[in-house]
């Protein structure tokens, strides 16, 4: 097999390596460990996100043959090297992780403790003084398993391909930096670790297990392992010493350890009256329920609120849109780190959706009118693309597509519906909740007024609406004493599990909830 020299360059760094003319840019890239360029399809080319900048020859893995090219900018996963040539990766701005909820925890162990929320998207992590029971550093990053794709669908379809041990090795080395980091800006010792606990939904906890994700993919979409148990670092973090490592407790394949976690940090095992806890992101988790326990269900939201799928989506990352609102029959948008807008996040799609419904550009069906329909003072920002289809300009060549339109409407329906249907299954209407507790990185940023006027929440009075930051993280970090530990195997003996795939009444709702509107 030929092979030739891939000279990368990423910032101040270069590096040589070798690649095959056979492999695409972005599984050369991903065989020597770098995280960059982010793949939210997995590589399939869908999302048209792996952009990185080649100059030299190159192939098409489409059949539309060999070119030499001059810093130009490419799909990594539809091009191969041909011959030796240069790939410059776009330096990746910080990206805004959750670390609050977390606070300190019960005093009274011995050395330090290292509990860790891993994400789809981003992964936290908090360091503890065990004996006081402080926190005495978090960190936060996008989790390094994004270039294999950005949902739990498309890590599950590479580990089952033969990147399991990938897919392992970056999160467990991702970990490992972090521990290191937090320890060292502390002026602790890593010897010092004495407890690490691990949160993250059912194939998040199996990928840095180490255990095969592939049966959760496929009716009955049965795992592995529901947790609950311990490993020692020497296997699974070998740098990190002779810790213990606690997995949370899982309730079924889809709803993992992250919420688990999540309801014992938020209350609860103590909660009166009737919550709906829901942690939004590529695969929507919520229960709903009180101290007696929970019922429990997923849906597959899909990755448009991480950005993937829309035409100008990204992470909440310096230059992207996180807020729109409306001013004088028009909008205005705010822009991560007050620089040149590049993209849109999650929260601010849902911020545009919501403005582009009160201004009148979009009808609750979710067709978006032409100009010559559209109120006069937003008509200027509607244009056609080159494909002739419409889109509404947010800011500085940030648009929302039509096609993105759609997108959130799958998403939020996915969201609504699955709560619709906790809610219908057991007698209970929206007028019954007396507390909605939205969890999780993304929903910390969610515009509770957007998120309900899109129809993406049951309609709760606003008030009744609650923010709890990163409860997976809180309640990973509970799990250092064995109070917490035995609080979350406590309370996920008292959660069941609703499996929608063969629920009519979710699929009632999932079609009766795809329009706009807070009905």
């Amino acid at each position: 097999m030929e092979t030739i020299t891939l000279t990368v360059v990423r910032g101040e760094e270069i590096e040589k390596i070798t690649a095959s003319v056979r492999a695409s840019i972005l599984s050369t890239l991903r065989g020597e460990d770098y995280t960059e360029p982010d793949a939210p399809c997995g590589g399939q080319g869908t999302c048209k996100k792996c952009l990185v900048t080649v100059s030299g020859p190159v192939r098409s893995l489409e059949g539309l043959g060999e070119r030499v090219v001059e810093n130009e900018a490419l799909l990594a996963c539809r091009y191969a090297p041909a011959g030796d040539c240069t790939v410059t990766l776009k330096a990746k701005e910080k990206m805004r992780v959750v670390t609050a909820g977390a606070g300190n925890i019960a005093g009274g162990g011995e050395g330090l403790g290292f509990a860790v929320d891993i994400g789809t998207t981003t992964v936290a992590a908090f360091l503890y003084d065990l004996a006081t029971g402080e926190r005495l550093g978090a960190e936060g990053g996008r989790n390094a398993q994004r270039s294999y794709g950005a949902d739990v669908i498309s890590r599950i379809t590479c580990a089952s391909e033969g990147q399991l041990p990938a897919l392992r090795d970056a999160v467990r080395r991702q970990l490992t930096e972090q521990a290191v980091s937090l320890c060292a800006k502390s002026g602790r010792m890593l010897s010092e670790l004495r407890r690490i606990s691990v949160a993250g939904n059912t194939v998040m906890q199996h990928l840095f297990a180490g255990l095969d994700p592939t049966s959760i993919g496929v009716a009955p979409f049965t795992p592995e392992s529901l947790f609950g148990d311990h490993r020692s670092a020497a296997e699974c973090l070998p740098e990190l010493g002779g810790a213990d490592v606690y997995l949370a407790p899982c309730v079924a394949g889809y709803v993992g350890g992250d919420i688990t976690a999540g309801l014992v940090a938020s209350g609860a095992p103590a909660a009166e009256g009737l919550w709906l806890y829901v942690d939004i992101g590529t695969n929507g988790e919520m229960g709903l329920g009180n101290k007696d326990g929970f019922v429990c269900c997923a849906t597959a939201a899909g990755p448009a609120f991480e950005g993937a799928e829309i035409a100008c989506g990204m992470d909440g990352s310096a230059g992207a849109i996180d807020k729109v609102k409306v001013v004088d029959g028009d909008v205005e948008c705010h822009v991560i780190g007050d620089v040149p807008a590049v993209g849109v996040c999650g929260s601010g799609l849902i911020d545009a959706i919501s403005a582009m419904l009160s201004v009148g550009v979009i009808t609750e069906a979710g067709r978006m009118l032409p100009p010559d329909e559209a109120p006069e003072s937003v008509r200027e920002r509607i244009f056609r693309r080159p494909d002739g289809s419409l889109a509404f300009m947010l800011r500085d060549g940030v648009f929302i597509a039509a096609q993105d339109i759609r997108e959130v409407q799958l998403a939020k329906s996915a969201i609504r519906a699955g709560a619709e249907t906790l809610m219908q299954l057991q007698g209970k209407t929206a007028k019954d909740i007396t507390a909605l507790v939205i969890a999780g990185g993304f929903g910390s940023f969610i515009d509770k007024r957007s998120a309900l006027h899109i129809g993406l929440l049951p309609q709760v009075e606003i008030e009744k609406i609650v923010h709890v930051g990163n409860a997976a993280g809180a309640g990973a970090a509970l799990a250092l004493t064995d109070a917490g530990e035995a609080a979350l195997a406590a309370f996920d003996e008292k959660c069941s599990y609703l499996e929608l795939s063969s629920s009519h009444e979710f699929m009632e709702n999932y079609v009766d909830y795809m329009a706009f509107g807070d009905e």
